[in-house]
């Protein structure tokens, strides 16, 4: 009699800690099973925040225009899954051909760019910088938004850049794509308040970074990407909807907004 009333006391025992425990395993399990989109991926700030990402995303989905750079990516991390997209060649005819990839996504991190030092307007020159960092970057960016409104959720971030506050006669297309960029995003956001959406939208804009896109003779406060991309996502986490980095920058573009500059 005591063996079977201690077997039914420890019976209830373990149908009560496999309900409790069974529910935090499977909220745990919820929180942790996590969907990102890198597009871009294959740049030096895109590989950065892939390592970041690693820490809260289980699946994480790359893109980039060049193969052997996606493969060589897909060494690197492993559990990465990769697709081929050049976003200056109908981006969202190919995302929506992998349109089931997207039903469960989190985050989406557009890292498109392109930058060149340009003084003399070389025509060729110009329309490529305008054609990625103009439309390749808001096609994709309204692909996404459209997306995750149906659904009222989800996180995009863009990197734009600090170089869209001033113009730069050395690099016109640049600032100016970037400006846009940044112009386009709050434009966004205001519509996706308007509607009481939840959606997150943040502009990430970066000073120098130590990348292939610093170009110029003489630059200062250049941050080592490391230092960037952590900076970076600690404040994506916090869901901000601007970030700049480095720190020094921040209080540069704070000093840039009270001037009163007239282009």
């Amino acid at each position: 009699t005591l063996f079977r009333s201690c077997s039914g006391e420890l019976l209830v025992l373990l149908c009560l800690s496999g309900y409790y425990g069974g529910k935090h395993i499977g909220k745990e399990r919820r929180i942790a099973m996590k969907k990102a989109l890198v597009i871009s991926g294959t740049s030096t700030i895109g590989t950065e925040m892939i390592k970041q990402m690693q820490q809260e995303y289980t699946q994480i989905i790359v893109t980039g225009r060049n193969q052997k750079k996606l493969e060589k990516l897909r060494l690197q991390f492993p559990q990465v899954q990769t697709m081929q997209l050049d976003v200056t060649k109908n981006p969202t005819d190919v995302l929506e051909a992998n349109r089931d990839l997207w039903k469960d996504l989190d985050f989406v991190l557009i890292c498109a760019g392109a930058g060149e030092i340009n003084p003399t307007l070389e025509p060729e020159m110009e329309d490529q910088i305008l054609a990625v960092n103009v439309n390749g970057c808001a096609a994709v960016l309204r692909y996404f938004v459209r997306l995750f409104w149906k659904k009222d959720a989800g996180h995009i971030a863009v990197i734009t850049s600090l170089a869209g506050m001033l113009p730069n006669g050395d690099a016109a297309s640049y600032g100016a794509s970037k400006a846009f960029l940044s112009h386009y995003i709050a434009a966004i956001r205001m519509q996706l308040k308007k509607r009481k959406n939840h959606v997150i939208l943040t502009d990430i804009r970066p000073g120098l970074v130590d990348t292939p896109m610093a170009k110029g003779e003489k630059l200062f406060w250049v941050a080592p990407v490391e230092k960037a991309a952590k900076q970076i996502y600690n404040q994506l986490r916090r869901k901000k909807e601007r970030i700049i980095v480095t720190k020094r920058w921040k209080a540069l573009y704070v000093i840039c907004r009270l001037l009163p500059l007239d282009h």
